[in-house]
């Protein structure tokens, strides 16, 4: 990681964003202290939160999805809101 000062920054923005395109990831200094990062932007932003420990990968495949359970009650849930709701 390469640090610069907000001066150099200023000064060579430019070159500064093509580096980071290109994968680098720059410290911005205040005198002489970090005060900001500049990184690339991630492509996959799910890989991105599972990187930072916000999410986790799922633990299964969703696909292919289970077969529907077999309706066993008297009524469908349609018939069900309705009825609930009255006149």
């Amino acid at each position: 990681m390469t640090r610069i000062g907000i001066r150099e920054l200023r000064d060579t923005l430019t070159q500064t964003i093509r580096r980071v395109r290109n994968g680098e990831s720059v410290a911005v200094t205040h005198d002489g202290k970090p005060v900001a990062m500049i990184v690339p932007y991630p492509e996959d932003r799910i890989a991105q939160l599972i990187v930072e420990g916000k999410v986790r990968p799922a633990l299964r495949s969703l696909y292919p999805l289970p077969e529907p359970g077999k309706v066993t009650g008297p009524m469908t849930a349609s018939e069900a809101l309705e009825d609930d709701r009255g006149d």
